[in-house]
């Protein structure tokens, strides 16, 4: 209990001081995390990358639903990142997550590098909305050069304002809505062809 509350604070803090780049107050809750989820198929063996990790909230899930996956979880604020890391460390699933401190654009253009190792699934909880159009454009065709072909990105947003950039880049869009979680949510499931 102590745990989730000082994860909540953690969260909350981040948010309050720069919403800008963490885009909420809390973490995303379960209703949430199981629309981001629900594609990724269990025996999913490959890589998926987690980008806007925050303080782990989706990550977990993921790693505990993909045991046999290298899942890296990218954050950009070092306090985030490292309330992640300890608390797959307490959960005992660290073992095949990779909690990275840095930026989005980095690890992107470095997947992007590797050809076939790419990832078929990049999961997203970076606040597009909060970027700016230029910001957001470029972060959407980073993401689409570091996805395999056929490969699935899902961005959960709390608005619709970057949905047509997004679908600029990937044509084959399906928005979710998430009543259920605070504040209410969209999912964005954005396929890549070949």
């Amino acid at each position: 209990m102590l745990s989730t509350l000082s994860t909540y604070f953690h969260f909350f803090w981040a948010g309050a001081v720069n919403h800008n780049q963490t885009g909420g107050i809390v973490p995303s809750q379960r209703f949430l995390i199981a629309k981001m989820i629900a594609p990724i198929p269990k025996s999913h063996r490959g890589p998926i990358v987690e980008l806007g990790a925050g303080t782990g909230a989706i990550t977990a899930r993921l790693a505990a639903k993909c045991a046999h996956s290298k899942i890296l979880a990218c954050e950009l604020n070092p306090t985030l990142a490292q309330v992640n890391r300890d608390s797959l460390a307490r959960a005992g699933i660290r073992k095949h997550v990779e909690v990275i401190t840095g930026s989005a654009e980095n690890l992107l253009a470095e997947l992007a590098s590797k050809g076939k190792t790419r990832p078929v699934f990049i999961v997203s909880g970076i606040p597009l909305a909060n970027l700016g159009r230029a910001k957001t454009q470029a972060l959407v065709e980073g993401i689409w050069r570091a996805l395999a072909e056929g490969g699935l990105f899902i961005q959960f947003q709390h608005s619709l304002i970057s949905r047509q950039i997004i679908r600029s880049r990937f044509p084959q869009l399906r928005t979710v809505p998430v009543w259920l979680n605070f504040p209410p949510a969209v999912v964005y499931y954005a396929s890549r062809g070949a």
